[in-house]
């Protein structure tokens, strides 16, 4: 049974063995079972003693447990890294180009493209004709063993309800696998879907919506006439200059999202800066450790080892922890939830909606225009209050480790609330 599975990990590796071993795994155990039963039985008809499970048995059960273990976890490396189980040190690299027949399409027609291995490259054409430029690449010890793989490596161009298929076949057998870069010229009324287990994805131009992902590549779309989603698993993503909607989700490194007419929402782990600008309506961010929305982004949000926003026109309401806290210019309601991090907001204009900030274990740091007006309640309950507005109203105790600031400033205008705990409430006047 060994040699049977190693034979098909070897010739057959797009059978996706480690996931039907993970699935089906319990199997072992029922031919084990079934295999005790018979001895149980023969044993029985001549008189001789059995036992639950012998030595070599158990042996051998590890021997088979670990063989498929080892299988599986190497069929999810192959899927999930550039790791490479052919790995020969004289081989050399071949490389051949090849254009298939232009397709006319009819305006508004939906192409998917897919590749298990190799970039894809979608741009726009003048003309009503899908063009397609394959560029294979294979490596092996001579170069006629790369053609002929290369060779029955083929991309078809297959008709579907709505539109065309654009796909490599045959790209992976026991010899090694062919990387095919697929260049795909189309009308700009087209929508794509792009997916490519291992490669890189740029779209541009595309006026349909547009929908990429990758397992392990970076994705670029860049003036996009409509909606965009991108599903990431590893790698950086750049998105710019979207006249619809911008969804993404999956995890990742680098996220750089700009110029978007609609809104922008992200859901997912991603490890590298985040940087978003210029979003019109709504930018929504959800992970594990941060919940962030944003009502018109004019400014910009990095999200990095801190938290850096500036230039909201609507609502900010911001949940995050373990980071420290930069907000400039915001114009609508403010709501700040942070733990282990400190809070720094800065106001050039009169604030006009409430602003509520909740820190634990962090500093706050406000700054207001001098002529502001507003009415706060400022508590920190292991720490102090500094305020340099001063005014009857306004009263201000700091006792027993314990920091309180509360009244009115002014005539009217927006109520402040801040409390936080072992950190200094500090409230400034706008130089």
């Amino acid at each position: 049974m060994l040699g049977v599975v190693f034979l098909i990990f070897r010739f057959y590796p797009q059978l996706g063995l480690g996931r039907l071993i993970w699935r089906f795994w319990p199997i072992v155990v029922i031919v084990w079972g079934f295999a005790k039963l018979i001895d149980h039985l023969a044993a029985r008809r001549t008189g001789e003693r059995t036992t639950v499970l012998t030595g070599d048995e158990a042996a051998l059960l590890i021997v088979v447990i670990f063989c498929l273990a080892g299988l599986g976890f190497a069929d999810w490396l192959r899927k999930r890294s550039d790791f490479d189980f052919n790995f020969h040190p004289f081989q050399q690299r071949y490389s051949e180009s090849e254009a298939l027949p232009a397709k006319k399409i009819s305006p508004g027609a939906h192409i998917a493209i897919d590749t298990r291995r190799g970039n894809i490259f979608v741009h726009t054409t003048d003309g009503d004709e899908l063009r397609v430029t394959v560029n294979k690449s294979a490596s092996d010890s001579n170069e006629s063993a790369a053609d002929e793989r290369m060779a029955a490596a083929k991309t078809v161009i297959e008709q579907t309800s709505d539109g065309f298929r654009v796909h490599p076949i045959n790209q992976e057998n026991w010899e090694g696998t062919v990387e095919a870069d697929l260049d795909i010229e189309l009308p700009k009324q087209a929508s794509v879907t792009a997916d490519s287990d291992r490669g890189d994805i740029t779209v541009a131009g595309i006026g349909g919506a547009v929908n990429a992902g990758t397992r392990s590549g970076d994705i670029e779309i860049h003036d996009a006439g409509s909606d965009v989603a991108a599903t990431l698993n590893k790698g950086n993503l750049r998105i710019s200059n979207v006249a619809g909607n911008v969804r993404v989700n999956g995890r990742g490194s680098e996220i750089d999202v700009s110029d978007v007419a609609g809104d922008a929402s992200f859901d997912g782990e991603f490890f590298g800066p985040i940087r978003v600008r210029n979003v019109a309506k709504t930018t929504h961010y959800v992970s594990q450790r941060s919940d962030l929305t944003l009502v018109h982004l004019t400014g910009r949000m990095d999200l990095s080892s801190d938290l850096q926003v500036s230039d909201v026109g609507g609502m900010t309401k911001l949940a995050t922890h373990d980071k420290d806290i930069e907000i400039e210019d915001v114009t609508g309601p403010l709501d700040v939830a942070d733990s282990h991090g400190n809070i720094r907001i800065r106001f050039a204009h009169l604030p006009t909606g409430e602003i509520n900030i909740t820190d634990d274990s962090g500093q706050v740091d406000l700054t207001l225009p001098a002529k502001s007006s507003f009415e706060i309640s400022a508590v920190s309950r292991s720490g102090e209050v500094e305020s340099e507005f001063q005014d009857p109203s306004l009263q201000l105790v700091n006792d027993q480790n314990t920091g309180k600031l509360n009244g009115k400033f002014g005539s009217r205008g927006p109520k402040i609330s801040i409390v936080t705990s072992y950190g200094t409430i500090s409230l400034h006047k706008a130089t």
